[in-house]
């Protein structure tokens, strides 16, 4: 049985830490260990890891000097550093795993390495089923929640304006990690920017499934936002909001051109390349490039703010 790393980044979790650590104990596929990065927490979050470990020293490891406080995307980009297994799975501290999450998971990363090649990076996600705080259900999948397809939003077009895996459903192989970490400062995210280069490098798999128990509470840092006219309604009296976010993908995706410059196919780069460009383009010259390589968001109503938000912007001088 193959080793699994799970990678959990943990700040002010105490109040959901024990249920997290309990779903990870009742997992049917038990040979992982727990890498535990924590941020900087104010409460009880460190004195908890440290009695888990006491109590399993096997199962996890720890660094309770390494506390400096990065974010999200920083701490997880310091977790993928520590990780020496094949395989590497990300976890939040506020979720409940299914038990059957990792063993399902790691079939379907066997089953596309053995089409594609175990030199091939490769990411598997998941759906998941929406709960309240006590873990009362919301609703059965995130990604009808929120108008979203995982098939369509994995090519590399819709993935350069929105992200589409979770990333507390992922699996990773140690070619993926290995090609797109560190992850830049210029990332949004880092399960966007795993899904990025794997899509771009490799291949994105979707186990259609709900894993997790995916727990909403008020200090959620991204959280099941229901997409509709209300969340619409929402993005333009917080229209300049939305415009930053739009031009934050955009850095994103010159981060890539940096990165990968001489790695990345010429019809692809020009596709990236063209994303990247668009801020200082000519308005006119935006829609076109938008419609040449269907920079399009998941849905009309997406989409039509995406454009909006395009037409809209002062042409970029730099």
């Amino acid at each position: 049985m193959i080793q699994i790393d799970i990678l959990l980044a943990t700040f002010n979790g105490e109040t959901f830490l024990r249920e997290q650590w309990d779903s990870l104990l009742g997992q049917s596929y038990t040979n992982w260990r727990l890498i535990i990065r924590d941020d900087g927490s104010s409460d009880h979050s460190v004195e908890m890891i440290r009695e888990f470990k006491r109590q399993n020293p096997e199962k996890i490891l720890f660094d309770d000097e390494d506390c400096q406080s990065k974010g999200a995307c920083g701490n997880f980009s310091c977790l993928l550093g520590k990780s020496t297994s094949d395989y590497i799975m990300l976890c939040d501290q506020d979720d409940v795993w299914r038990p059957d999450k990792v063993s399902k998971t790691i079939e379907l990363m066997k089953s596309i390495e053995q089409k594609y090649g175990h030199d091939k990076p490769i990411l598997i996600h998941t759906d998941l089923r929406i709960v309240d705080e006590q873990l009362q259900p919301i609703f059965s999948s995130l990604l009808k929640y929120q108008h979203l397809s995982p098939h369509s939003g994995s090519q590399m077009h819709r993935l350069l304006t929105q992200n589409i895996a979770t990333g507390c459903t992922m699996m990773i192989n140690r070619p993926l990690l290995k090609l797109a970490t560190p992850i830049p400062k210029k990332a949004i995210m880092h399960d966007w920017w795993l899904a990025l280069i794997a899509a771009l490098f490799g291949k994105i798999s979707f186990l259609d499934e709900s894993t997790i128990l995916y727990r909403q509470h008020h200090k959620n840092c991204v959280g099941a936002k229901r997409w509709g006219i209300g969340r619409m309604v929402f993005q333009i009296q917080h229209f300049e909001a939305a415009c930053k976010a739009m031009l934050h993908t955009m850095e994103q995706a010159k981060a890539i051109l940096e990165l990968y410059r001489d790695q990345i196919p010429p019809a692809m780069h020009a596709m990236i390349n063209a994303y990247a460009d668009l801020p200082r383009m000519s308005k006119m010259n935006r829609i076109k490039t938008v419609f040449k390589y269907r920079f399009f968001r998941q849905g009309m109503l997406r989409t039509a703010g995406f454009l909006v938000c395009l037409t809209m912007l002062s042409r970029s001088r730099h």
